[in-house]
Parts: structure tokens; C-alpha cells; sequence
């Protein structure tokens, strides 16, 4: 299946929305600061697509995309990368390396796909907060996705046909909870993709998370430096689903699956 099926492909197909990412995070970032932000810094970026996204959405931005994968990497090179006009590219930058680390500041830090909860403790979490602080302009901020609730601590496979998505075939796509251990807060997940014609593409992709609670980043942001932090929580559709709009808030009810931005503020 690795050499029949692109991975990359259907985890983007599936997975990620890098221009509606791009519109969000442009937004959040004017409400807070009042301008618009230019400089993105793209954090455990696998193939990079929202920092090629970021560096066509405007003539006037650059972006630096870190990942330690270097088959990812290179796959962003040469398949989203290598399509930029000349231009695009000289703006955006890919780096074979360590998100734990400080680069030149950046008015955006964005950490998406939940990939900040491959840090399984606090010291590390923390010490990754820091350099994300030290990397940020002084009206900066660093952005971050997280999912819960009450369905979220039980073993299921959550599942989504897809479709129309360039020039890809139709296939099912599972996101699989193998399990999770209460005492450490560790889950195991893995990515399926599943085939019309009966091939599966199992465990494309395998994560080891820490599930971190919304308070838990809050307090590890306010330790690492940062002045503030908000949620915006992902507002839901007639059939409970949710619909791609988020809203900033301080109390919500719990359900049985949500979704949330969490923004700190330098």
C-alpha cells in the first residue's frame, strides 16, 4: 500500500484545510493586534501546505516551516513548494529540524494537527512554550489545536467518506483511538485510508499523544511568558457536527466531540 497509495495525498485530502487555516488565523491575529500579521513560523510542519498557503495569501509574507521528518519535508519541497511561482518560494523556508528550539521572531507560531501533544510532559511542553515565546515578535502569537470531549477518553474509530478532493479517488477515512490510559493521560491513534476497491491503507499514519486539557496549556503559557491566552471553540452545525467557525469564550457545555483554538499572547 506505501507504494500504491500517496500517504500525503489523502492525510491532506482528509485531513487539513491550509486555506481556511490561513484565513482563521489571519483573522484571530487582527482582532487581537489590530493589523495584519506577516511572518508565520509553521511547527512540527510534515509537508508544510499551510506555510505554502500563508506565503500566496499575501506578496508581503514569508514563513519557516520546522519538521525533524525529513521524508516529510521533502515531500513538501517537491510537491506543494516546487508549485509556487518564484517569487512564493524565495518567501517561504523549510528546515530539517528541531521545533524546540529559538528562530528570529515571527508575528504567528502555529502548531496544528495536535502535534504540540507529541510532547507527553509537562517539563518538555513547557520548555517548548519557552523557545516558542522567545521566537514570537512582541505582538505575537502562538496558536494551537485541541480536541476532547466525553467520547474522547474511549477507544472508537471516528470515520468520514471523501470526496471530490482534486484527483484523487473517493475513500473512507478513520481516525482510530486504539487506546488510552487514564493515570498517564497517553492515547494511541492511528490513521486509516479505505479504498472503493476493497485495498486499505492501515496505520498510515500512528501517533503517540498526551490528551493536555485546555487549563493545563493555559497555566504552561502564562509559566512559559506569555501575557494571556483565549479559546476559540469551534461552533457546530444543525446535525451537532462542526461547521469551521470558531468564536472566543470562557464557558462552554461539554459534548461528545469538540474542537478549539488555544491562542497565546505575548
Amino acid at each position: 500500500m506505501k507504494e500504491k497509495y500517496d500517504k500525503h495525498a489523502y492525510y491532506l485530502a482528509a485531513v487539513q484545510d491550509p486555506i481556511s487555516d490561513v484565513e482563521r488565523i489571519s483573522k484571530i491575529y487582527r482582532e487581537i493586534f489590530k493589523k495584519d500579521a506577516l511572518s508565520l513560523r509553521e511547527d512540527f510542519s510534515g509537508t508544510y501546505a499551510l506555510s505554502c498557503c500563508w506565503v500566496q495569501s499575501s506578496k508581503n509574507r514569508s514563513a519557516l516551516a520546522i519538521d525533524l521528518d525529513p521524508e516529510a519535508i521533502a515531500y513538501g519541497d517537491n510537491r506543494y513548494r516546487a508549485n509556487l511561482s518564484d517569487d512564493e518560494q524565495s518567501r517561504v523556508e523549510s528546515s530539517v529540524s528541531n521545533s524546540l528550539q529559538t528562530t528570529s521572531p515571527k508575528d504567528i507560531i502555529a502548531t496544528f494537527n495536535f502535534s504540540y501533544c507529541l510532547l507527553t510532559s509537562r517539563a518538555l511542553l513547557l520548555e517548548y512554550f519557552k523557545h516558542a515565546y522567545s521566537s514570537l515578535n512582541e505582538e505575537g502569537m502562538l496558536i494551537l489545536d485541541i480536541f476532547g470531549g466525553s467520547d474522547s477518553e474511549i477507544p472508537e474509530i471516528q470515520e468520514r467518506e471523501v470526496d471530490d478532493h482534486d484527483h484523487l479517488e473517493s475513500f473512507l477515512f478513520e481516525f482510530e483511538r486504539k487506546d488510552f490510559n487514564p493515570i498517564s493521560r497517553i492515547a494511541n491513534y492511528g490513521i486509516h485510508f479505505k479504498f472503493n476497491n476493497g485495498d486499505e491503507y492501515l496505520d498510515a499514519f500512528t501517533y503517540c499523544f498526551r490528551m493536555w486539557s485546555i487549563p493545563e496549556i493555559r497555566d504552561l503559557l502564562a509559566e512559559a511568558g506569555f501575557s494571556s491566552s483565549k479559546v476559540y471553540w469551534e461552533d457546530f452545525d444543525e446535525e451537532g457536527l462542526g461547521n469551521g467557525e470558531f468564536y472566543q469564550t470562557e464557558s462552554e457545555e461539554n459534548s461528545v466531540n469538540w474542537s478549539a483554538y488555544i491562542v497565546g499572547i505575548k
